[in-house]
């Protein structure tokens, strides 16, 4: 009975309290409306007290009169559905959803940010500057190749001996009962991880991350995975200039022994994919060997 007896009144305003299971602060029921869209960082809002969060709800009024100012200039997206940065360079403000109906922060807000490849720095960035690393990741998907190539090899073998079987047999139309092979290969990396650290009341930290490529476990190919991964990478680096542009727009780039600028590294060009499309048909053709094709799919991606 106790579930649809009388409902305390909410603990800020004093109206009604709607819902079953309604928010609370301390125990304390509080209505939607006072309640409101919180944005604080994961466990926050469960650990202040009424004052604490009396002192939010003045923050985020404060903080919406920026969404009437907000122009945005540039867009990074990151993800699906509200997964994007948006950023106001006129007004020096930024904002990762697009309805921008969370935290907008301030420029001089920002301290740093650091965005990596799982662990590994790829963008570094602070009033110091820009430091941008070469990644890995691409030869590390080349060392696959060779694997990659002997299961192609051996499911080519497989299929032309089930198609001979079947010759034998008289069956030469049914290729609906070919079995599939896989192949189980390690990824080179799981995700992109993105980091930006803030002076903020609220915020001492944003991250988030986005899945990187992943190989067919049937269909394996090399050329597909780095066409993903440069795409992927070059969100990465739009995201860390609009960083460096919005937060530190006099801080100068530089790279670290032994690592090198990504503006030459971190995303092949778009006519070296072409080019190892055509380098590709004509190792299909037989016309280059796989040691000339490898070669010089090395040289055009920089490696």
């Amino acid at each position: 009975m106790a579930l649809f007896g009388k409902r305390a009144p909410c603990a800020i305003c004093g109206g009604k309290v709607k819902g079953i299971f309604p928010w609370k602060i301390e125990g304390q029921p509080i209505c939607n409306d006072c309640y409101g869209v919180v944005d604080l960082p994961a466990g926050m809002a469960n650990e202040m007290n009424l004052m604490a969060f009396q002192g939010y709800r003045a923050f985020r009024e404060e903080n919406s009169r920026l969404r009437e100012v907000f122009h945005t200039t540039q867009q990074v997206d990151f993800g699906w559905l509200d997964d994007k940065f948006l950023f106001d360079m006129s007004n020096g403000l930024l904002c990762m959803d697009k309805h921008l109906n969370k935290t907008i922060f301030e420029a001089k807000q920002i301290r740093s940010f650091v965005i990596r490849e799982d662990s590994v720095p790829l963008f570094e960035g602070s009033p110091k500057g820009l430091v941008c690393h070469t990644s890995r990741i691409p030869q590390r998907v080349l060392e696959m190749e060779p694997r990659i190539r002997r299961f192609r090899m051996q499911e080519q073998m497989r299929r032309n001996a089930e198609r001979m079987r079947d010759a034998m047999d008289g069956d030469r139309d049914n290729d609906t009962h070919y079995t599939t092979s896989t192949i189980d290969l390690p990824e080179p990396f799981e995700k992109f991880q993105v980091e930006i650290y803030f002076d903020h009341p609220y915020w001492d930290v944003f991250t988030a991350d986005m899945r990187g490529p992943v190989f067919s476990n049937t269909d394996p190919d090399i050329d597909d995975y780095l066409r993903e991964y440069h795409n992927n990478a070059a969100t990465m680096e739009q995201l860390a200039r609009a960083l460096m542009e919005l937060a530190f727009p006099n801080a100068s780039e530089r790279g670290e022994d032994p690592y090198a600028p990504a503006q030459a590294q971190s995303a092949a060009p778009e006519d070296a994919i072409t080019q190892i499309q055509r380098l590709k048909e004509l190792l299909d053709m037989g016309i280059l060997t796989e040691e000339e094709f490898t070669a010089k799919k090395r040289q055009l991606l920089g490696l």
